[in-house]
């Protein structure tokens, strides 16, 4: 009996790949690339594909080639082994060769001793092409450790829709409401090569360094796409959002104010503030600043509330209030870009009288 074995080590990549399955997708299918050394399982369509790489046994008894099977089936026997892999148990599914078939049918018996079987067919040719592309691609490849520093100072930055590291100047940009903003490299952070994501990217990226145990990872960028690899799985990325970045603007700021602020107590107030209906359709809130104490406030003629926020630092300055964003406000992830429990908040005074808030970790 030929079979392929999910082993514990495969459950949680495989199970990533098909999340994006729809159940109810009659045409998605799922292409497995089989030879000597590995079975590749490929997910997926357009910009959003992903392989999960498998190393194959002798004692699984399974030929070289390639074929598909219905994305759906796959998904509803994968969901049918769920105690199997929650207790980290290998389970299979049988390959069955005919001599008068091209291609092999599958048969499973789920958890639950549930028949699922499977007619298999070419394997589809945009799921060839992309694990041809992944294989053959140059790649940029670094430890971990150096692309989770990478991902900080993204976050640090949150939120954004375009992220850029650019090696040469020294640089981040970020995009933000279509403006691009630098700001320098952190001394942590030594750039190996240039980097230009969007904001899905970049979540992608921090999902697969959050979820190997591979020493390294490999990343490769093409006007179309960023594709990810941590050598046993590969995630692809769209970045057409990025076709116009290049004709954007950068904007200079000056720094006209800083804070080092208690994290919780300004997180409590902008969710309590979202919570009140009329300030949450006002959509402002204001900032007040003295010498001595920092004041976040929401207001409006029919109902407010205001609280001190407890203040390490403040920069020497004149009284000053500013208008904020609500909406924008509540969008900044503040335990992403931190886990300790205070924040830099910096006041950014742009070339064109345009005023923002900066949120950094250090």
């Amino acid at each position: 009996m030929s079979k392929i074995i999910f082993k514990p080590e495969h459950h949680q990549p495989i199970s990533h790949l098909l999340e994006m399955v729809n159940k109810s997708d009659t045409e998605a299918r799922i292409s497995f690339v089989i030879d000597e050394m590995t079975c590749k399982i490929i997910g997926g369509m357009g910009d959003n594909l992903q392989i999960v790489s498998l190393d194959t046994e002798k004692k699984w008894g399974i030929k070289n080639g390639d074929w598909s099977i219905s994305a759906s089936s796959l998904k509803q026997y994968w969901n049918n082994q769920k105690e199997l892999i929650k207790s980290k148990t290998d389970f299979y599914i049988e390959v069955n060769y005919k001599k008068k078939s091209t291609y092999p049918f599958i048969d499973t018996l789920t958890e639950h001793e549930s028949r699922l079987y499977f007619q298999a067919k070419s394997a589809i040719a945009e799921h060839l092409d992309f694990l041809s592309l992944a294989e053959q691609s140059k790649q940029h490849t670094l430890s971990t450790s150096k692309a989770k520093d990478i991902i900080k100072a993204a976050e640090t930055h949150t939120p954004f829709d375009t992220f850029e590291i650019n090696k040469e100047r020294a640089q981040i940009r970020i995009e933000r409401d279509n403006e691009i903003i630098p700001y320098a490299i952190p001394e942590s952070l030594k750039p190996e090569f240039n980097l230009l994501l969007n904001k899905d990217s970049v979540s992608q990226l921090s999902n697969l360094c959050d979820s190997t145990s591979a020493e390294t990872v490999s990343i490769y960028i093409d006007d179309e796409r960023a594709i990810f690899s941590d050598g046993s799985r590969v995630i692809s990325s769209s970045l057409l959002s990025l076709r116009d970045y290049a004709n954007k603007k950068e904007m200079s700021f000056t720094v006209e104010q800083k804070l080092v602020v208690n994290i919780y107590t300004f997180k409590k107030e902008i969710e309590n503030y979202r919570d009140i209906a009329l300030i949450k359709q006002a959509n402002e809130a204001l900032l007040y600043i003295d010498n001595h104490c920092v004041m976040f406030a929401g207001l409006t003629d029919e109902t407010g509330g205001n609280r001190f926020l407890s203040a390490e630092h403040i920069g020497q300055t004149r009284p000053t209030v500013y208008r904020i964003d609500l909406s924008e406000l509540s969008k900044v992830k503040v335990k992403d870009i931190t886990t300790a429990t205070q924040i830099k908040i910096h006041m950014l005074l742009g070339n064109n009288g345009k005023r923002k808030l900066g949120f950094y970790s250090d």
